[in-house]
Order: structure tokens, then C-alpha cells, then sequence
């Protein structure tokens, strides 16, 4: 299992480009073939050629899935079978979920993952892979004054994750309020920030200054949070997902 999830940032104007250089490097081979996913925002075009440009600034051969306008399940499960990596863009991401269960890409995503290939994303793209998610949805839907709520992911890494917890002001909060009621570890990552697993290691890095992740947990009647610095060694992520053991400066 290689997921490499991004809090935020524009990755057409080289907010995340530190993060996609190491992306493109876990592909493993020279020119790999990145497979863009934007679902969550309704294959919007000019996300597709922003991203286009830098990864193929950077080496890669682009392919993308757009199930709004021209793919179903079989045309998708082709061109992920020739991708070296994924890459998922950030949106609706109760929206895209609901999109890939309906075209039984979930299931297609799942089998990728676990064939050993490197899958990545940013905000929508970064929450998919895990547990459970601090989710800005209902802002789709028009559900007024709630800014966030938990949705349900693939659950591939025994997590909670938030998104934009720097740049969104509502959201650390919002999440270590949500985390009063989730069992387990979250992690909330600032844009620019990414939290990249390996089978069952994990490492925290960064593509802008003073962009962090924050680990979040239920402790008694309260809630903890920790800064976890941005490291290039692999730790265990068992002890990541032990409130149990600090693994990085109590704040809250």
C-alpha cells in the first residue's frame, strides 16, 4: 500500500510541487503514466489541463478519468490498468464517492492499491483513502451554517483525516470537535503538507514553509492535538495510530 494524501494547494500554480516530484518518484519507473481522477469536480476541465501541465512537466504521460462525460467502469478499469499512478483531485468528495461506487471503481481503486502501485490526492483526493473523513459536503448541498461534518471513506488506512487546517479557518476546530465523538487517531494536514503511507510506515512531508500536520485524538473527557513536523525517515504507523504514545509536540 502507497498513498501519498494532500491536505491542499493548487497544483497547477506549484503549491504542491515538492509532494509531486516524490509522487512521480514512487511510481518506481522512468515517464510514468499518471491517471488523473478529477470526479469531485465534475471533471472540470481546467483542473484537468492544470494538472496535466505539471506532471508532464515532470516526466509523466497523462491519462484522465472523466465519468461525468465520457467513461463508464470498463473504459476506467482500462486506463487504470496501463497507470503507474493515481492521482485524485480535490471537490465534492461525498459526490465522487457516491459516482465511483455507482461505476464499481471503488472496488477497481481497491484492487490497484493493493497491487502494490502508488495512489495519491489532494483535499477530496487525500480523504478518500481512509476511514472516515472531516468533509466540507454539506456546503455542496446547501445545508446552512454547517461548514464540515464526518463522511464514511474506502477505509483503507485506520484513520481519521481532515483537509485545509491551516487555510480554512473553521477547520481544526471543526475536526478536533468531530474527533470528540470518533474512536481512534485523526490527522488534520495544512495545505501544502502531505501524509504519505507506506504498508504500514508513514512520514509527514511538506511542499511550503510552516506547513504541518496535526494529530488529533480523544483523550478522557478532552481532545489532544499534536504538531507532527514534516520527517523524511518512515515511522512505524502503528504508533501513529496509538493515542496512546506522543509522537509529536502536544499544543492542545
Amino acid at each position: 500500500m502507497r498513498i501519498t494524501a494532500i491536505g491542499g494547494g493548487d497544483v497547477g500554480a506549484g503549491e504542491t510541487l515538492a509532494i509531486d516530484r516524490d509522487i512521480v518518484a514512487q511510481a518506481g519507473v522512468p515517464n510514468p503514466r499518471a491517471l488523473f481522477v478529477p470526479t469531485a469536480s465534475q471533471d472540470s476541465e481546467d483542473y484537468v489541463e492544470r494538472f496535466t501541465r505539471t506532471y508532464e512537466s515532470l516526466g509523466c504521460s497523462v491519462e484522465v478519468v472523466r465519468f461525468w462525460s465520457s467513461d463508464d467502469c470498463d473504459s476506467a478499469r482500462v486506463k487504470l490498468a496501463r497507470a503507474d499512478v493515481v492521482y485524485v483531485g480535490g471537490g465534492n468528495t461525498k459526490a465522487m464517492l457516491e459516482k465511483w461506487a455507482e461505476e464499481e471503481f471503488d472496488s477497481a481503486l481497491r484492487e490497484f492499491v493493493h497491487s502494490d502501485k502508488s495512489v495519491s490526492g489532494l483535499s477530496a483526493g487525500a480523504i478518500c483513502w481512509f476511514r472516515v473523513a472531516n468533509s466540507d459536503w454539506p456546503q455542496f448541498y446547501g445545508i446552512e451554517g454547517v461548514n464540515t461534518a464526518p463522511l464514511e471513506c474506502m477505509g483503507l488506512v485506520d484513520l481519521a483525516l481532515c483537509p485545509h487546517t491551516r487555510d480554512e479557518g473553521f477547520r481544526l476546530a471543526e475536526f478536533s470537535s468531530m474527533m470528540r465523538e470518533i474512536e481512534g487517531v485523526g490527522v488534520g494536514l495544512d495545505d501544502g503538507c502531505a501524509l504519505q503511507i507506506r504498508d504500514e510506515s508513514y512520514r509527514v512531508l511538506a511542499a511550503q514553509p510552516n506547513s504541518f500536520a496535526h494529530r488529533v485524538y480523544r483523550l478522557g473527557d478532552g481532545v489532544k492535538r499534536e504538531v507532527l513536523e514534516p520527517h523524511s525517515d518512515w515511522r512505524p504507523l502503528s504508533l501513529l495510530q496509538d493515542a496512546s504514545t506522543p509522537v509529536g509536540r502536544l499544543v492542545d
